[in-house]
């Protein structure tokens, strides 16, 4: 671990600005083509007038989700400045403090050059004191190991960093007699010129932004910049190297790519950089991951002009992802978008339920590709890859059957990487999260077994297949709402009913290599497995509450219970409504002379606030005429 941080208030600058320029290439993408729907009429006629109205309502949504992440990217590149500031004021505070430390002991004022010796003449020369100048060098200054912060050079340095400075601080650019810290940072005089920012920026990544962004493909993936906006390799004269800290993920993918890079002795064979990334992350995932009885994984990859982005999805419900997987924030999943990229009006995906998620991500790629001008790259699965898909794909890269790879270590959480709510969760939930207090965390997520327990049961019918399993949950959670202890029986018994639950959907997965790429639909047949997969979140709820209290806890909680109540497909049912008091029966009259009975109407106390609807009466009304019961004269009753 190292002993201390070493933080250029030049590479925040920097990342301010790519930031900044994000934001602007995002606003300026989200933007609606006017002048194109505007002739949409004229150039297809009226009849096309519904596509245009699909059309708006597309533009509107991006233009929203374009604004959105753009102001966050703004907001980030401000606090980067205001963190450089800080760093700067701090740093030129702290070498005041030593400077004004110093002349109280020795007298001197801080920042007096050291007397130079002068080297007697002759061909052996004596070296000059730390600071000083050495001669056949003009004048440049030596930094020296440890050189206190108060000391100042006679001229600054043009090139790059003297041997024995720290490798993290930028050479210097001010003027002769500036005086610069430890960490690099510039006096309080003025900033230090930083090196040249290049030119685009951070990509669109993440469950908040769009799923089209940039995967870095220089120093292990860390630069996060567009393919078509990466710096050239020529810098400007003067200009420093700017330093590159790779992320675990990024270290992994270099590694694989180096691994691949080396001679297999295979002529002509050339090695796809989308496919080793893809392949990595795979293999991170499924060594990170329990294996579970009929779930597979898989990984895409696709690239276009903004970019390239990582697509995760599982082949359970949509796309749902287990506790304690963290994934790099570059990755994205196709369930967010689905419903965008939709072709039915009927709610659901007809990827859901597909037992090939590389089928699944092959099917997204179609869909956004055309929208975004990209096309799919890379793909592995942690299956067999269907025959036809590589036939349809052959330029493709393509790889079945990927194996757990323990180079990175996706079970902990680091900066760069994000949970699965982060990933794919509602804005809604992110905040509720958020302002919840830690006192509440245990209640709040009992609440929410709870209540998806109830909506589950009063909404949808159980299938056989479940069993018995909806009273075990009952159980657990009445005994958790009275605050008692659980007996590790039932937790046994909901485990092993949970998975013969997983056991039983495999049957329910639907096998759609014979149907051709871009005809899937929403199938009614679906249903069963759906309801399996929301019984198995609701298991997986009550799961949870069995773990110490923690903010991870509240968030799994969030995004299990969101993958049930915000289902597209999940209609809740409303709660039953009960009345407490029984009517009276008493006798109307008719108008032919008999009685019939009818409920008394109960008076109802309506409070001023409050609005309540007339009491309902059959029968018929006031003063209507009943039908003859005696024939009139001269009609024989047939």
């Amino acid at each position: 671990m190292p002993d201390r941080l070493e933080i250029d208030p030049a590479i925040l600058r920097q990342l301010a600005g790519q930031h900044e320029q994000v934001a602007r290439e995002t606003r300026e993408w989200a933007k609606p083509p006017v002048e194109w729907l505007a002739n949409f009429e004229p150039t297809y006629g009226k009849i096309a007038n519904p596509v245009k109205v699909a059309l708006e309502r597309y533009y509107d949504a991006r233009q929203r989700a374009g604004e959105a992440l753009a102001r966050e990217h703004d907001q980030t590149a401000e606090s980067l400045l205001k963190a450089a500031e800080s760093y700067e004021r701090a740093d030129a505070e702290s070498a005041a403090s030593i400077g004004r430390n110093e002349e109280s002991f020795t007298g001197v004022p801080a920042g007096t050059p050291a007397p130079s010796v002068v080297p007697p003449s002759g061909t052996n020369s004596v070296p000059g004191p730390i600071g000083g100048a050495l001669g056949g060098l003009s004048g440049a200054p030596v930094a020296g190991v440890g050189a206190a912060p108060e000391q100042s050079a006679p001229a600054a340095q043009t090139g790059p960093a003297a041997p024995g400075a720290p490798i993290s601080a930028p050479a210097a650019s001010a003027g002769a007699g500036a005086n610069s810290g430890t960490n690099g940072a510039a006096s309080a005089g003025g900033p230090p010129a930083g090196p040249t920012a290049p030119s685009g920026g951070l990509p669109p990544l993440g469950s908040a932004g769009l799923p089209l962004g940039a995967v870095g493909a220089g120093a292990a993936g860390a630069e996060e910049r567009p393919a078509d906006q990466r710096q050239s390799g020529t810098a400007a004269p003067g200009a420093m190297p700017v330093p590159v800290v790779p992320t675990p993920f990024g270290a992994a993918v270099a590694a694989a790519k180096n691994k691949a890079a080396e001679p297999d002795y295979v002529v002509g064979e050339e090695v796809s950089e989308d496919l080793v990334i893809a392949r990595t992350l795979l293999g991170a995932v499924l060594a990170a991951v329990e294996p579970s009885v009929g779930m597979a994984w898989a990984v895409s990859v696709m690239r276009g002009p903004g970019g390239a982005g990582i697509f995760i999805t599982s082949n359970e419900g949509r796309g749902w992802m287990p506790a304690g997987l963290y994934l790099p924030r570059e990755v994205s999943t196709p369930w967010l978008w689905d419903e965008l990229l939709g072709a039915t009006e009927s709610p659901g995906s007809p990827w859901e339920g597909v037992a090939d998620p590389a089928r699944v991500l092959v099917e997204f790629g179609l869909a956004w590709g055309a929208k975004a001008n990209a096309e799919l790259s890379a793909l592995v699965s942690s299956g067999p890859i269907d025959p036809g898909l590589r036939a349809h794909l052959a330029q493709v890269p393509m790889e079945g059957m990927v194996r757990p790879a323990y180079d990175v270590d996706l079970r902990v959480f680091t900066p760069d990487t994000v949970d699965r709510l982060g990933l794919a969760g509602s804005v809604s939930a992110l905040d509720s999260v958020a302002a919840l207090p830690d006192s509440r965390v245990r209640a709040h997520c009992l609440e929410l077994a709870l209540d998806a327990q109830s909506q589950l049961v009063r909404s949808v019918a159980p299938p056989p297949e479940i069993g018995g399993v909806r009273s075990l949950r009952d159980r657990i959670l009445a005994r958790l709402q009275s605050g008692g202890e659980v007996p590790r029986e039932w937790w046994n018994d909901l485990q092993e009913a949970d998975d013969l639950v997983a056991a039983a959907m495999i049957s329910h997965r639907v096998d759609v290599g014979r149907v051709g790429l871009g005809d899937l639909r929403v199938d009614d047949e679906a249903t069963a497995l759906r309801t399996m997969a929301w019984e198995r979140r609701c298991n997986e709820l009550v799961f949870l509450l069995n773990n110490d209290d923690s903010r991870q806890l509240l968030r799994d909680s969030v995004y299990v219970h969101e993958q049930i109540v915000r289902h597209p497909s999940f209609v809740a049912a409303p709660p039953a409504v009960s009345v407490d008091e029984e009517q009276r029966i008493h006798t109307v009259p008719t108008a032919g002379g008999t009685e019939a009975e009818m409920p008394e109407p109960i008076p109802a106390t309506v409070s001023p606030t409050q609005v309540s609807a007339p009491p309902a009466v059959s029968g018929p009304p006031k003063n209507a005429v009943a039908p003859p019961v005696v024939p009139p004269a001269g009609v024989e009753r047939n």
